[in-house]
């Protein structure tokens, strides 16, 4: 037979409804000899043992009189003998034993500092040994004690330990409690449920005095443990609490609520603070706490030392577990990763339902436990309804609304296997512990890599009898981004990725916390860390050997003896930050004692290289010369007009959005400014001849990217960017390099610049392409959806055409919005208003209004545009948004004729584009993929002919070169010709020219690179008269799937091709040569994108 028994506290008692316990021994289950047992008023069962020093009554009822009792321990519980001879008494509540006081204890004190004395050299560093069946310290534990320790032989400063969810983080903390010993820890958690479970540990010293662990000798007491479950008003009431006890385990929401007298009061009784799941600590609740601790032993506990908001976290990495050490050593268990593929969400939700289902069926242990995530409780209740249908499992939902009853119901449904499947949001995050999950149904993809890897930690903990964890989610479109794409891909290794992308992001943090750790210690109140400067400087070119940054105080003028300087120098990367605040008076009181405080930043960096001292300052005000000269000497020089607009070198299609001059009017000088569409009307001849450039800037592309710039005549440079303090250095140098680099002549950079001008009428020339603003682009293809009329059908945004109607050289710009189900035309408006230099705009739709969702949002698409106007593009070059005109300033050079690619379209109708729903062979479209095919140069050739087409034709090809990824795709655009002859009409090339500048909408950012990929997967098949195609001419959705997985990281190389069988090499005329050399070098200006022109003789 055999018995389970209860713990027995030495002291448990609540003082300001707040828990106080000490246990004096643990629970336990023996071997025994269980016999039926009555006395007056109770019956039961009289339990002994020979490891047992007395005998043990488990009691229905408390008896009459326990004073007839007293040679044994009474336990009240109403468990029965089981039929396998166990008797499960473990609930019960001792009414009586020899280990539990007989009063309350009137001296806890006394308790807690005979728990430490009993500490002192108790401890020993034995390290487990599974094969030798050794209860020890696991490597991660013992590792990361004796680097706690050596840390703190030499550093007081806050420290953190990053050890995988599952390697034992708690047990660390135990370690350091009782091998330290320290006087009085408070330990600080996130959760509720983390509270308990953490404080349930430091009550038992879990494996440190564990059944046959030798860690601790048997001497060592148990800590006295309080739960700060309740908030305690009064510094006295905080001191009866803490002082009783030797661990105090409270969450970050109740340190929070604390005054701030008694926050430094718990710091005053505190020797240490623990900190556990330290990703959460720079949140603002919790640094305030913390912030009282400067004096005091801070450590850390993370499997994840990052942030979704690029915030740092505080304190030195002292030691760090791999996670894939943790797969070696057999802690975290392997993932099986299972995908479905459905672009439809509803239909996902199914597939990943019944993929969960059939996990649960081929589950050989029977004990697993299936947990399916939503996205918030709405989306809970609608995929918990999926499970309910599928009736298996007895499926539970638990969310933050339900009642504490009823979520009791549930995690006891799960607990006894009589549910096998809970639906849920965030309710089983940090602290819920239960081995037995094992299947994660990501119904909803976690956003972020420290919440993936958190959860990922719940599922791979290792018990020999449970096996491995499965995770299933839907990969048609994960809707993740950055690193997380990687782990949503086709047929993924979580094994692999995992670990790489948690190291990835830890070497991250480390590589910053060692730049960071260049500085000398800096004010507490401003963490180093949390800096982030604009990008905005002046620069000084220097003649010095070595600068002075210990010098800046002679550099700073006017600062008072009342006011707050603040330093800190990083030697090694010559850098110097310095914070002022200045007291100043207010405006509507003249009483000194009111006062408000005003601060300053400025960065210093010494360029020692280029010679150059870079100097930011957040109040832009003047050139900072005197701090210049205190750190670089007396010569120093400030680069200003005109070598400094060499920062604008490299830019290209420079769009000005403001221009500042300086005009000469005899003795005096005006400045005007202009911004936006009032730039041009600075820019006339008789302007430049008179005026000097005080102010500009804009925005352009460098270096295949969208960038802004700004410099001004008196020596500042910036760019619309806030930046931490590294990245600010590079960016410093970057414009450094520029504006000495002799060889660019600053009077030529701002040669080409695009200036927008107000028009009051639509320009005489002939539009080509209209293209939706770049706001549509900025988020993914699924967020939007357009319907004919409030009640129409819904068209999906990959499946829609923006495209002009009946283009002229005058008359109305219309242009229509269309599927292959409905069509909506509107036109723009330009309207002339009483002054004669302004005008103002609208578009109007023709017939019933169509609606523009972006997810819960609509407009009406005249609202739309009316607020986001879309760009039309002209065949020279101009283009329009709504009454802004942006002309090019130069005429660019014919193109080269000669490179007109010269196809055989002998056997090709070249008025007939597209091949159809039945493939016809005398199509051009057909005789491009045919030929394409056969040149066997892509590894995927796609037919996206069809509204929202992205080209008729792409072809597809992966490349891999020192170990770095390309994926090149070719555009081509296809347009039939107007006479069965080719020859030189101009108009057989404006649309398809217009097609090939809309190309560049898929380079504006990474996520458009993986959205190309994206959008073609959700078109196919292709449908032509309810006939559905494959659009795939060679390879399959596989193929497609896997280049879209790889765009995430690869580099992505566009080429356009137009083809035109109509326009002919040797009858080409000097317009379609014209029209030609512009869409080339529009390409080529914005992202860099090669062009090719096919046609025929």
């Amino acid at each position: 037979m055999r018995v389970r028994l209860p713990r027995v506290y030495t002291i448990n008692k609540k003082v300001e409804k707040n828990s106080i316990r000490q246990v004096a021994s643990p629970e336990f289950e023996i071997e025994a000899n269980i016999v039926r047992f009555a006395v007056e008023g109770a019956v039961g069962y009289e339990v002994s043992a020979e490891a047992l020093p007395f005998r043990v009554l488990v009691l229905r009822d408390a008896p009459r009189d326990l004073t007839a009792l007293n040679d044994a321990a009474v336990l009240k519980c109403s468990a029965t003998l089981g039929d396998d001879g166990t008797l499960d008494a473990v609930t019960g509540t001792w009414l009586q034993h020899s280990s539990q006081p007989a009063a309350p204890n009137a001296s806890l004190d006394a308790s807690a500092k005979s728990a430490i004395a009993s500490w002192r050299g108790a401890f020993r560093y034995v390290l487990e040994d599974r094969a030798a069946d050794v209860v020890g310290l696991r490597p991660p534990q013992a590792g990361a004690l004796h680097a706690i320790h050596a840390h703190w032989s030499t550093s007081n400063e806050v420290a953190s330990v990053v050890l995988p969810t599952g390697t034992g983080k708690t047990e660390t903390m135990l370690g350091v409690l009782t091998s330290t010993p320290c006087e009085r820890v408070v330990v600080v958690v996130p959760t509720e449920a983390l509270r308990t479970q953490i404080a349930e540990k430091f009550l038992t010293l879990g494996l440190l005095k564990a059944h046959r662990s030798n860690i601790l000798a048997e001497s060592a007491q148990f800590p006295v443990v309080g739960l700060l479950e309740h908030s305690i008003p009064t510094v006295e009431g905080l001191a009866a609490f803490f002082s009783a006890c030797n661990v105090v385990v409270t969450t970050s929401h109740i340190a929070a609520k604390m005054t701030l007298e008694c926050q430094a009061h718990v710091a005053e009784l505190c020797s240490h603070l623990f900190i556990d799941e330290a990703h959460h600590a720079e949140a603002r609740t919790w640094k305030q706490f913390k912030a009282q601790f400067e004096k005091r032993r801070v450590l850390q506990f993370t499997a994840t030392p990052f942030r979704d908001d690029d915030k740092q976290i505080d304190g030195r990495i002292i030691y760090r577990y791999p996670l894939r050490q943790a797969q070696r050593d057999g802690y975290f268990r392997p993932i099986t990763f299972r995908s479905v593929f459905e672009f439809d969400p509803r239909k996902a939700d199914r597939a990943i339902a019944e993929a969960t289902i059939s996990e649960l069926d081929a589950d050989a242990t029977g004990l697993h436990v299936a947990m399916a995530r939503a996205y918030d409780i709405s989306r809970a209740e609608q995929v918990f309804k999926i499970y309910e249908e599928i009736g298996r499992y007895s499926p539970v939902l638990l969310h933050s609304r339900l009642t504490a009853s009823e979520r009791r119901e549930a995690l006891a449904k799960l607990a006894s296997r009589a549910s096998r499947i809970v639906v849920c949001c965030d309710m089983l995050g940090e602290g819920f512990d239960m081995p037995e999950l094992k299947i994660a149904a990501f119904h909803d993809t976690r956003k972020s890599l420290p919440v993936t890897l958190q959860l990922a930690g719940r599922f791979t903990r290792a018990r020999a009898d449970l096996g491995d964890a499965t995770f299933i989610a839907n990969i048609a479109d994960p809707g993740v981004k950055g690193d997380l794409e990687k782990l949503y891909s086709q047929d993924p290794d979580w094994n692999e990725l995992l670990p790489d992308l948690s190291d990835s992001q830890i070497d991250n943090q480390i590589d910053s916390r060692k730049f960071l750790e260049g500085f000398e210690p800096f004010s507490g109140e401003i963490p180093i860390q949390e800096i982030r400067p604009a990008t905005s400087m002046v620069v000084y070119r220097t003649r010095c050997s070595v600068w002075k940054p210990k010098d800046f105080r002679k550099g700073i003028q006017g600062v008072k003896a009342s006011d707050k300087v603040r330093h800190t120098v990083n030697e090694s990367e010559n850098m110097l930050v310095v914070v002022v605040g200045s007291s100043k008076g207010v405006s509507w009181t003249d009483i000194e004692a009111v006062q408000d405080w005003q601060w300053e930043l400025l960065v210093a960096i010494w360029d020692k290289e280029r010679e150059l001292l870079y100097i930011h300052g957040s109040s832009k005000s003047g050139e900072y010369r005197t701090l210049a000269k205190a750190l670089c000497g007396e010569d120093v020089e400030l680069i200003r007009d005109p070598e400094l607009y060499r920062c604008f070198h490299g830019v290209k299609r420079l769009l000005l959005t403001n221009l500042g001059m300086n005009e000469q009017f005899g003795r005096k000088i005006r400045y005007i400014s202009r911004m936006g569409a009032d730039v041009a009307s600075q820019l006339s001849e008789k302007s430049k001849r008179t005026a000097r450039r005080a102010v500009i800037s804009g925005i352009g592309f460098e270096q295949g990217g969208t960038a802004t710039i700004g410099a001004t005549k008196r020596g500042r440079v910036w760019s619309f960017q806030r930046l931490r303090l590294e990245s600010f250095a590079r960016w410093c140098r970057h414009v450094g390099k520029k504006v000495i680099d002799k060889d660019i002549n600053p009077e030529d950079v701002l040669n080409g610049t695009l200036i927008p001008k107000l028009v009051k009428q639509r320009p005489a020339v002939m539009p080509i392409a209209i293209e939706w603003p770049d706001s549509i682009y900025q988020d993914q293809e699924s967020v939007f959806s357009v319907k004919l009329g409030e009640h129409g059908v819904k068209s999906d945004f990959w499946d829609l055409e923006l495209k002009l109607v009946e283009p002229s050289e005058t008359g109305e710009l219309r242009f229509r919005i269309a599927s292959e189900s409905m069509e909506i035309i509107l036109r723009l408006e330009i309207i002339p208003v009483a002054d004669d230099s302004v005008s103002t705009y609208r578009f109007v739709q023709e017939g019933e209004p169509g609606i523009l969702r972006r997810r819960m949002k609509a407009w009406t698409l005249a609202e739309f545009f009316d607020e986001n106007p879309p760009q039309i593009f002209f065949a020279d070059g101009s283009y329009l948004e709504g009454n802004l005109l942006v002309t090019l300033p130069d005429t660019y050079a014919p193109f080269d004729a000669s490179r007109i690619e010269i196809w055989d379209w002998s056997k090709v109708d070249i008025k007939k584009e597209a091949q159809g729903a039945t493939r016809e062979k005398d199509s051009i479209q057909y005789k491009v993929i045919e030929d394409l095919k056969a040149a066997n140069r892509y590894d995927l050739i796609y037919d996206d002919d069809g509204s929202g087409e992205s080209a008729d034709v792409v072809g597809i090809k992966v490349t891999e070169e020192d170990a770095r990824t390309t994926i090149a795709v070719d555009f081509y655009h296809l347009k039939y010709s107007q006479d069965s002859v080719a020859g030189g009409r101009v108009g057989d090339l404006y649309e398809v020219c217009g097609q090939a500048q809309k190309s560049i909408s898929w380079l504006q950012n990474q996520l458009r690179h993986t959205e190309l990929f994206v959008h073609l997967l959700r078109r196919d098949p292709k449908v032509r008269k309810g006939v559905a195609l494959s659009r795939y001419q060679t390879s399959d959705r596989d193929m497609l799937v896997a280049i879209r997985n790889q765009s995430r990281t690869a580099a992505l190389r566009l080429r356009v091709f137009i083809v035109q069988p109509g326009l002919s090499r040797a009858k080409v005329s000097p317009e379609q040569l014209s029209l030609l050399s512009v869409t080339e070098n529009f390409l080529l200006e914005t992202y860099g994108v090669p062009f090719g022109v096919i046609g025929g003789a």
